[in-house]
């Protein structure tokens, strides 16, 4: 059973209490202990910007804390655990390798090694794929990745299922380069709709149309068919054996990306009903396969698994329940799911804690545009066990690229191309020079990224005081890796109590710092 955050809560204030007593009672293992006099080493390095990057900090021990005022004080529970680390990425979206490709082969070079190098980078380390088009590409038509030629009506044999366009648009080559640079980098997958033989309407893009009695309201009409669940299933087992072939381990797939989504861009809708029977028909098939890939489920907004308080809500959480007709259990659903996954952009992200402790199912973070480390750090306290961002390079123009938001089943893609603009994304190419600029929150993103592994355990700490936020994680058998924020414009003094151990460190004003150390803190 999980500890609840009351009693955690209760627990730090024990243990702040004996730490900033002043008698000689409150210190007096300190003058005998020997891990006073050889304390565990800590390391630390912040980021502040692109001109204070990954800067090392003074080394202090565990075990010198003499107890004197600090600003703010850190306690970490280690034997509250919470949920494991799964990494920090982007997704490789067609708009976004081929603005990578724009550049010459030393500076492409260069910027994947800024972003994914542990040692020389930011180390981000968890990568979204796509299976066929997502919603915006550079270069039309959308695809996926079973498109029929003239004349042919279906494929259940899945005869002409290929990734060859993701190959010819250099996919595959920069995944091999993000493997060269980091090594441990992992991938999951997502697609936006079932190729267009398996809908309903016989179309890959979306198509809406109002719901009765509604002049602003819409819903996606293209559905996929009862008839093409098993096979696209089998299509997915597909895509993750293609990718193997080239050395690229696709170790989860989302079941689909924001299923129901009311747009004309590639969208698909699919009832829980569906939702639950692909869920069981694709682990089904991974284990004819003897693929160990992991299912993510929902891959939607908060609002979308479950509000209360609207009636609007798709309320996916559903899937986890007995279906009505009988024909699938609420559990064989449940033990079929590795993990939910989760968009931000409607919704409370508290939903994220419930889903953890409601279903005991990790909690994945798999699109966000959000490239604020203080939500990073805010949505691994809520249990997010990675943390992806989309569509993170464009050009100087904030181009080029084909999405929409307008509910136009006619509209002209063309123009869509030559007025859609996404500036200030993490990566700018310029296709003029052929060099590129980063973002400065690369570097406090590196902050988490560098220092932490797939693996790695949060435990459960206190909440931020005085300005100073945290996260801290358990790594291996026994070391330890927290980072802290400093949303402040001076330093902060803060005591940092991981069970036993104790020490005191200095944050620079405005920046994000990570801290090392091992030692058995129970």
């Amino acid at each position: 059973m999980r500890r609840s955050f009351t009693t955690f809560a209760a627990v730090a204030a024990t243990t702040l209490s004996v730490l900033v007593g002043t008698g000689p009672a409150a210190h007096a293992d300190r003058s005998t202990s020997g891990a006073a006099r050889h304390g565990q080493v800590v390391t630390g390095t912040y980021s502040a910007g692109g001109t204070q990057r990954w800067q090392p900090l003074p080394e202090i021990r565990t075990g010198t804390d003499r107890g004197g005022p600090v600003d703010a004080t850190v306690v970490a529970d280690p034997g509250a655990l919470r949920q494991k680390y799964e990494g920090i990425g982007f997704s490789l979206d067609e708009t976004s390798v081929s603005n990578l490709w724009k550049l010459t082969p030393a500076k492409r070079e260069e910027a994947v090694r800024l972003l994914v190098d542990p040692r020389h980078g930011a180390g981000l380390d968890r990568f979204r794929l796509t299976i066929g088009s997502p919603d915006l590409i550079e270069h039309l038509p959308f695809w996926s990745e079973d498109d029929l030629p003239a004349g042919v009506k279906d494929d259940f044999g899945l005869k002409h299922f290929s990734i060859q366009r993701d190959i010819d648009l250099h996919i595959i080559d920069t995944i091999k380069l993000i493997q060269r640079y980091n090594p441990r980098a992992t991938f999951f997958a997502s697609a936006w709709s079932a190729p267009a033989w398996m809908k309903t309407n016989n179309r890959f893009t979306g198509e809406v149309a109002l719901k009765p009695g509604s002049t602003t309201d819409y819903y996606q009409v293209g559905k996929l068919r009862d008839d093409c669940i098993d096979v696209f299933a089998r299509y997915y087992v597909k895509y993750v054996q293609a990718y193997a072939k080239h050395g690229i381990r696709v170790d989860a797939l989302t079941l689909l990306n924001e299923p129901g989504m009311d747009v004309v861009y590639p969208a698909m809708d699919i009832s829980v009903a569906q939702q639950q029977k692909l869920a069981l028909a694709m682990k089904r098939e991974f284990r004819a396969a003897r693929l160990n890939t992991h299912l993510y489920v929902h891959d939607f907004n908060f609002w979308d698994w479950h509000d209360p308080n609207s009636t609007a809500t798709k309320n996916y959480y559903r899937i986890f329940e007995d279906a009505p007709d009988g024909s699938v259990t609420g559990k064989q659903v449940r033990d079929a799911a590795d993990a939910i996954a989760f968009h931000p952009y409607w919704g409370d992200p508290s939903v994220m804690r419930d889903a953890y402790e409601e279903t005991g199912k990790p909690v994945e973070m798999t699109e966000t545009s959000d490239l604020s480390p203080s939500t990073v750090l805010d949505y691994f306290r809520l249990d997010a066990g990675s943390y992806i961002l989309w569509a993170q390079t464009t050009d100087q123009d904030g181009g080029t690229l084909h999405w929409t938001p307008a509910r136009d089943n006619d509209i002209d893609w063309d123009q869509v191309a030559a007025t859609t603009k996404w500036p200030d994304r993490l990566v700018k190419v310029n296709t003029l020079t052929r060099d590129f600029s980063v973002r400065d929150e690369l570097y406090p993103l590196g902050q988490f990224a560098r220092y932490l592994s797939p693996g790695d355990v949060r435990l459960e700490s206190s909440a931020a005081q005085n300005g100073v936020s945290n996260v801290v994680y358990r790594s291996g058998r026994n070391g330890y890796v927290a980072v802290l924020g400093n949303g402040s414009d001076s330093d902060r003094r803060v005591r940092v109590v991981v069970g036993r151990q104790t020490f005191v460190v200095t944050v620079p004003a405005g920046s994000f710092a990570t801290y090392r150390w091992k030692g058995h803190a129970l």
